[in-house]
């Protein structure tokens, strides 16, 4: 299928999937096309492979999500992993500064990259071998 249908497709399958609150900014578009090109180029493809359709659909979902859990709510927080954990007279303190540098909104397109790379060995089925 080209990009353009396969930009189509994954968009229908976000809309009927997603969360409405997710929908509600024109950012995901923008998601699904950057994705589609990124597997293209990586793929060294012109067409793109169906079978990575619902791949495509999982990846953008996550990365609303993740963009969604790295905004403050209304009182300024944002939802972090777990910092400490105390039963009876013992505790267990984490350190969670790792964990807010990088679910900070200007560093999710980090964690889309780290994303990217857990879809390559799927990618890799689908990739045509260039010689230069």
């Amino acid at each position: 299928m080209t990009k353009e249908e396969a930009i189509e497709i994954i968009n229908q399958k976000i809309q009927i999937t997603a969360p409405e609150r997710q929908l509600t900014s024109e950012i995901w578009k923008f998601l699904i096309e950057k994705l589609v090109i990124d597997i293209l180029d990586y793929c060294h493809r012109q067409d793109f492979p169906e079978a990575l359709i619902y791949t495509c659909v999982e990846l953008i979902l996550k990365r609303l999500s993740d963009a969604e859990l790295a905004t403050p709510d209304e009182s300024g927080t944002v939802n972090l992993p777990l910092s400490e954990i105390k039963m009876d007279d013992t505790s267990f303190k984490f350190d969670t500064n790792f964990a807010v540098k990088t679910t900070a909104s200007d560093n999710v397109g980090l964690l889309s990259d780290s994303d990217f790379e857990t879809i390559k060995p799927r990618l890799n089925l689908y990739r045509k071998v260039v010689s230069r």
